[in-house]
This record gives structure tokens, sequence and C-alpha cells, in this order.
């Protein structure tokens, strides 16, 4: 009898990786999965998509019914659309195993598990108490900064969490430094929890080349951000290291990707007072074209802020980087540190420093050896080692096999 898992998410889909990610590798492995998320507009309540069982609710179609949804399930950690869609599916599909992509869902799929014998699994993507202080941090909205304080509180967050590691079966943690964390903070015992890390799938070095993204700066050493951006990713740090830089007019900073409105007009005002032109935006860019962008720059910048969110998770840039066979100039934020030291794939700047920030670019652009050297490591970690999703699905495989 085939294995049937549920999934929820707390957001639309298709949209995050990591799901996928841990959906292909189950459904290879002869898994029936559904998954239950929002629903944007114009989508379907339901579909088979990509080999996964997609199911839908009206739960947040703009920032307003988000933000209520939010409120609501902040009262008591249930949300009872979710809840019920939930239910529903487990019920009709005979689903006896829960998977939580992160903890705002933990108390619905928790709720259930007792009148529905559930095995529920905890994937902590992040530490998601943390990461409210560092998404509100530039809010500036009277009513969103009251809404926050009241409902989205980190310290009420924190005692949930405590209770949602004791009561689920089991807990993947994205990194090492998060499963340390629930064993310290939580007293979990270690034997329940499991590492799945973003590591890339060797399959990312097969994006077709686009030797035009970077017309507009044939010529320069380019150093290059990709990926989402939000106030932890320290993209305002790698800014504000950019105005040492301006007497060498051959470096210069790629942007590539994108934020919310707040986020992005603090950067480009930022850029503005600063008077850089060293500082370019390349927007929004869709995934098929990240190889090039990481492939084609000279170094690939991960400038991370170092707190309780970005301490404990590792963002899937870092093994792409690893795997386009370019330097890294990460930020001291714990993971990033380590896993650049230990795999001597770059260099590390103090996080929140922009004047060391410029130092170690400096150190890189002048040392063509050390760009090479640490681009080789890079490959020899990824693609011929075993840093990569190839090797990491078989922790998550063996989970649900003995679960």
């Amino acid at each position: 009898m085939q294995k049937k898992i549920l999934m929820l998410l707390n957001a639309p889909y298709p949209a995050d990786i990591r799901v996928k990610k841990e959906s292909d590798a189950l459904i290879q492995s002869g898994f029936e999965i559904h998954l239950l998320c929002l629903r944007k507009k114009g989508q379907l309540v339901s579909e088979e998509f990509e080999g996964i069982q997609v199911h839908r609710i009206d739960a947040g179609k703009n920032n307003y019914e988000l933000a209520f949804w939010d409120v609501v399930m902040s009262l008591h950690f249930v949300h009872p659309k979710f809840k019920s869609a939930a239910r529903k599916i487990l019920q009709e599909q005979k689903i006896s195993i829960v998977h939580i992509h992160d903890l705002p869902l933990a108390g619905t799929a928790l709720s259930l598990k007792k009148e529905l014998s559930l095995k529920v699994v905890l994937d902590m993507h992040e530490n998601y108490p943390e990461a409210l202080r560092t998404w509100f941090k530039w809010k500036k909205n009277p009513i969103v900064r009251l809404k926050n304080s009241l409902f989205m509180n980190p310290e009420r967050w924190t005692q949930f969490e405590k209770q949602a590691c004791e009561q689920c079966d089991r807990i993947i943690a994205v990194v090492e430094e998060m499963k340390e964390r629930v064993i310290q903070e939580h007293s979990i015992g270690a034997e329940k929890i499991v590492v799945v890390t973003n590591t890339e799938d060797k399959t990312f070095v097969n994006q077709k080349l686009d030797t035009s993204v970077y017309q507009s700066l044939n010529g320069k050493f380019i150093l290059t951000y990709s990926g989402g951006i939000g106030p932890h990713r320290g993209v305002d740090t790698a800014i504000k290291g950019m105005q040492y830089l301006k007497d060498n007019d051959n470096i210069q900073f790629a942007i590539v990707g994108f934020g919310s409105a707040s986020v992005m007009d603090n950067l480009k005002a930022l850029v503005a007072e600063l008077q850089l032109k060293n500082v370019h935006f390349f927007g929004f860019q869709p995934f098929s074209k990240f190889y090039s962008y990481m492939h084609l720059t000279d170094v690939n910048v991960i400038p991370h802020q170092s707190n309780g969110h970005t301490d404990n998770t590792v963002p899937h840039k870092l093994f792409q980087g690893m795997m386009a066979g370019k330097p890294l100039l990460v930020s001291s934020s714990a993971p990033l540190k380590r896993l650049t030291e230990k795999y001597k794939t770059g260099v590390v700047f103090e996080a929140g420093n922009p004047e060391d920030f410029a130092e170690k670019v400096k150190t890189i652009v002048t040392d063509k050896e050390l760009q090479n050297t640490l681009g080789r490591n890079g490959i020899r970690a990824t693609l011929e080692g075993n840093i990569n999703w190839e090797t990491t699905q078989k922790e998550l495989i063996n989970l649900y096999t003995t679960i």
C-alpha cells in the first residue's frame, strides 16, 4: 500500500523551493504527497501539479486577509480554515502522516493529532519567533506595528514552539545550529531531530547559460547578491560597504532579486543617499537564470545579519554559489561561517560591518589564485562530493520509511 503524506503550507504554491525538493524526493521514493496551501487569485482549488496533489483554500488573497488570519491563528495557534480543510483531506484520503512546513500551522496539525491518530512531523525552515522580530523591523505602518506587537509577539511564539516540539513525533531542522538550539532551548532529545539542509540538486548546473545577464557590466569585477531580499539578508550592509570601494570603478555590486515594496524602497533610498554608482538593481529574475547570474559573476555575496533568525537557518544560495564554482563572500552568521570555512569556499566578513565587507572584497579582488582555489573547492564539495540534495534527501526519505 502506498504511503500518503499531507503537507501543510501557510503560503501559495508553487513558490517554495524547499517544499518542491522535499516533495519530489518523497514522490520518487514511492510516497503520495498531498499539499494544503493558500490560493492566489486565478489558481485552481485543487489540481495535480508536478506529481503533487495540491489543495488550496481562500485564506489570504491580499495583505489585509493575511493579516486577519494571522491574528485569528495567533489567538490559539490554530487556523480554523486550515483545520477544517485538513480534516476533510485526511479522512477522505485515509492519510495518517502530516508534514508541517514551519511553525505557524503546527498547532493546527497537533489539534487533529489525537482525533485522527496522526503522526506529525514539524519541518522547521527557520527560527520562526526570531524571524518575526526581523521581518517586522522595517515596518513603518503604526497599525501593522500594533498588530504585530499584540498578536505576533515573539515571546508567545517561543513558548508555543516549545509545546509544538514536545508534542510532534519528529522534527526536521534545516541546519545543525537549529538542531542544537532546539535541544538546548526546549530540552528535546537529539534522537527526535533529523537535519535536512538546503543543499542544491546537481542539475542546477544544467540550466542554460545566458551570457547576456551582465551585459551592462561587461568587463567589470562583479559582486552578486541573488535571491529574496528582506531586513535579515544584510543587503544594506553590502550597499554601505560599496561606499568604501568608490575609488575603484572596476568593482560593481549587482542585486538580483526582490523583496517587499518597503524593503526595496529602503535599499534604493540608501543607494541614493550614499550617491553610489556602483550598485545595480536587476529586479526579479526567473530561477532558470540563477546559475547564469551565479556562474558569470566574480563573487557570490551572502551578507546576512547575525541574529537568532539567521544563525539558525541556511539559504539555498550558499550551496548554489558553491556549485557555480565562484568564490563566496559571506557574513559571520554562524551557519554561513561554519560551512564556508569547513569547505574553504569563500571569505568571511564581520556581519553588519560595511567596512570589513569592503576590506574582504579588496582581499579577493587582488588575489586571482585565491579566487580560483575557492571556486574549485566549491565544485569539489558539491558536484564531486556529497554536499548536494542527492545526498541530503536520504535523511528525509529515511525519516518517512521508519516513522
